[in-house]
């Protein structure tokens, strides 16, 4: 499995909450002073990101070129200002005070923000980690050619490359967070990228924020998703769940885990990593079922036609469930799925004894097992 091209399917989150509405107007401690270049007598929103999708907060009129938001806020908040004209939105974080914000339509994801150490702070950081960020998206470049030239060499000398560059990547994310514990942008830092650390890191940024901010949004998500990766850690009974095989009918994960190895295996059609993949859980499969190894496909698919053809086409000959509900999959979120392909392997007895076996880690893994 290529990293960087897995490295894209991800979900990148920026989740925040504001709370500016429900306080009385006397309460108001945050303004934020829009003004947007060439645009005039047109409707600004103040959005936020919530639960997988954006989500109107306030509205504001632009009266040559300018609007003003406020409300109360208890921590920074991360937010967007949008109008229907624009393409995206123009993302900011808020702090307590005057946020003075000016945006170019020619750059309006890149807003410049004053009198905001929230977002100073951001900038700060994006602005140390952008020469990483510069070689993963050349990389990446590289990558695409040499996969249009088929050049195997190439691919593996590049993924050698990308993998020093994410582990420098993390290191810098981490160290960074650590870094500004007193904080809420280390905390969104790390949440908006969670997907790319694993339990331990994650535990090692929240067990040294400081606990003035402990009550903020992005702590709180912090802690939140802390506890659902313990909750199915190595070592932890399995945590069932019921969903519609490809005939509609329910199925229950813990009637296929009886009396077997079963690796839980989390995929869609369209994910290309998840195909490229394929073959090898199949032969792993192929090899092993007979000897008490089983496979349980979970979809993150929407389709239900292309789901179906996509078992046909990469002969997935295992049991398979989906709710159809893409990223939102409901057994996804029980396991704190952010990235596909992922996988858990639980044994006989209903203990989760490993996770992401790909490639050559699961077939070694395997043939230690049933040796």
């Amino acid at each position: 499995m290529k990293r960087i091209l897995s490295s894209l399917l991800v979900v990148v989150l920026a989740w925040a909450t504001f709370s500016c509405t429900t306080a009385p107007k006397s309460q108001d401690n945050f303004t934020a002073e829009v003004t947007i270049e060439n645009m005039d007598n047109v409707f600004v929103y103040l959005e936020q990101y919530n639960n997988g999708k954006m989500e109107v907060i306030d509205s504001a009129e632009l009266i040559e070129g300018k609007a003003t938001f406020s409300g109360f806020l208890e921590f920074p908040e991360f937010y967007y200002i949008t109008t229907k004209d624009q393409q995206g939105g123009s993302p900011f974080f808020a702090d307590i005070g005057t946020n003075i914000v000016n945006i170019s339509l020619l750059k309006q994801s890149q807003p410049t923000v004053t009198g905001s150490n929230a977002h100073a702070l951001l900038d700060e950081f994006n602005q140390s980690i952008m020469a990483i960020d510069n070689k993963l998206s050349e990389l990446y470049q590289q990558y695409r050619q040499a996969k249009t030239d088929d050049d195997q060499e190439k691919i593996k000398e590049l993924d050698a490359q990308y993998e020093v560059l994410d582990a420098e990547k993390k290191s810098f994310m981490l160290n960074f967070a650590k870094k500004h514990t007193n904080s809420v942008v280390s905390a969104y830092i790390i949440k908006a990228n969670s997907y790319m650390f694993e339990l331990a890191e994650l535990e090692s940024v929240a067990n040294v924020l400081d606990a003035s901010i402990a009550a903020s949004s992005d702590v709180e998500w912090l802690n939140k998703r802390i506890a659902i990766l313990q909750s199915v850690a190595i070592g932890q009974p399995f945590v069932d769940f019921t969903q519609n095989d490809t005939a509609g009918i329910p199925v229950v994960l813990s009637e296929a885990v009886k009396g077997k190895y079963v690796l839980v295996d989390f995929w869609a059609s369209w994910c290309s990593p998840c195909r490229a993949e394929n073959p090898n859980v199949v032969a792993a499969y192929e090899k092993y079922h007979d000897k008490g190894f089983d496979v349980f496909g979970v979809s993150f698919d929407k389709s239900h036609d292309k789901w179906i053809q996509a078992i046909a086409d990469d002969q997935l000959t295992w049991g398979h469930v989906s709710d159809l509900e893409g990223w939102g999959n409901a057994a996804g979120k029980l396991y704190g799925i952010q990235s596909i392909p992922q996988n858990i392997l639980i044994n006989p007895e209903g203990i989760i004894i490993e996770r992401n076996l790909r490639g050559e880690d699961l077939q070694e893994y395997l043939a230690e097992l049933f040796k």
